[in-house]
């Protein structure tokens, strides 16, 4: 019997070692997208369980985009996004996969920056967690220490996805 419950507390060990949920005390989360068509982005749902809303998006790739914050959030391990082309006049639905791991290690690691336009040495622990998309449905999901407007900014590419196109709810549920 005494062997049983080691083994269970052993098991339960490592399970609690491997658990996948990381948690950030304040997190800027923005939505970009390639630069030229203004995709229309309802919520972005990251892990079933938390979201931010995005609105028109126009600009740009792995950029901050649309910005919103989060605070004592776990990092996502999958994303959800839909948006609607206006030149193309198409739905899409995708999801990426996200390292979640790879990314809280990241944020555990940044760097600070300098602000490109004062230069002045900017020491803000807050990461960005920036979700792109494109006009042919492909989803990527970048971990970044600051904007794009800054030099000594890092940026790791930490999910991808492919979005499907698919029809528009009808008009009472939009």
């Amino acid at each position: 019997m005494a062997k049983r419950i080691i083994i269970f507390i052993g098991v339960f060990f490592i399970l609690i070692g491997c658990s996948s949920s990381y948690q950030v005390e304040e997190m800027s989360v923005g939505v970009a997208a390639e630069k030229g068509p203004i995709l229309m982005v309802g919520e972005v749902t990251f892990d079933e369980t938390w979201s931010v809303p995005a609105g028109a998006i126009g600009c740009c790739w792995k950029d901050s985009g649309a910005l919103s914050f989060v605070y004592d959030t776990p990092f996502p391990n999958t994303v959800v996004i839909a948006w609607y082309d206006l030149s193309t006049e198409l739905f899409w639905v995708g999801e990426a996969q996200i390292d979640n791991k790879t990314g809280y290690e990241f944020i555990q690691k940044m760097k600070p920056v300098i602000v490109r336009s004062t230069g002045e040495y900017f020491d803000d622990s807050t990461p960005y967690l920036i979700v792109g998309i494109k006009r042919n449905g492909l989803i990527k999901v970048w971990i970044s220490n600051s904007s794009s407007e800054a030099i000594g900014r890092q940026i790791l590419e930490i999910g991808s996805g492919m979005a499907q196109i698919k029809e528009l709810p009808p008009e009472d549920e939009r």
